[in-house]
């Protein structure tokens, strides 16, 4: 059994004894935390590089509010990141061997999303969908290290080396489908999520797909 699973039946069993308690969720607000889990992939270039991706683990911060007992509208802030392996191949008229890059993929995440839930009870399937956008540090020196220095008001000032990575932000949205319950002002959820960036030029758009648990409270 996943350990996303494990951790689903666990907040499924603690939260028994409130599941009969009276939950509406209509025209309430609600915060919620959440361990994010994003499966492995390869992905392939034009010219013949490749990367290749680890399971990679993140967390989720999310507010929702909740017209009825049907319909959410909110906002997520994401951070995640996973180890990749790269082979980079030289461009045309480049005599040099290929590289090989080992890194961690850092991305941030916010979305506008809006939600369904299928059933007016406690216990309902739901499915989301959003908008936003997503900064990705793949932890690749861009340059030479060069030396910063920031002003704190009772400390003074305080310089460090900072070292420039290649970054970029692109456009996201995603989609996902999960179970939700209500127990007392408490909001219980797992959810199977993909997520796509455009990354624009030949390779368009792809996907990553997430496994996610929200511990959250109604108020």
């Amino acid at each position: 059994m996943t350990a996303p699973r494990i951790a689903l039946l666990a907040a499924l069993l603690g939260a028994a004894p409130a599941f009969g308690q009276s939950a509406s969720r209509a025209h309430k607000s609600e915060f919620y935390l959440s361990p994010v889990f994003t499966d492995g992939k390869s992905y392939s270039f034009d010219g013949g590089s490749t990367a290749t991706t680890d399971t990679g683990n993140g967390l989720t911060f999310g507010y929702a509010y909740n017209f009825d007992q049907h319909k959410s509208l909110g906002v997520e802030f994401v951070w995640g990141e996973q180890d990749y392996r790269a082979t980079v191949q030289p461009g045309v008229g480049n005599g040099n061997a290929s590289a090989t890059i080992n890194g961690t993929l850092e991305t941030w995440t916010v979305r506008f999303l809006g939600t369904y839930h299928f059933l007016e009870g406690n216990f309902t399937p739901y499915v989301t969908g959003g908008l936003g956008w997503t900064y990705l540090d793949t932890n690749i020196p861009a340059g030479l290290p060069e030396n910063v220095c920031w002003a704190y008001p009772w400390y003074g000032a305080y310089c460090a080396t900072y070292v420039p990575t290649e970054t970029t932000t692109k456009f996201s949205y995603n989609v996902g489908l999960g179970l939700r319950l209500d127990a007392g002002k408490g909001v219980f959820r797992f959810l199977v999520n993909q997520q796509w960036m455009d990354f624009g030029g030949s390779y368009g758009s792809d996907y990553v797909t997430q496994y996610r648990i929200d511990f959250g409270v109604k108020f």
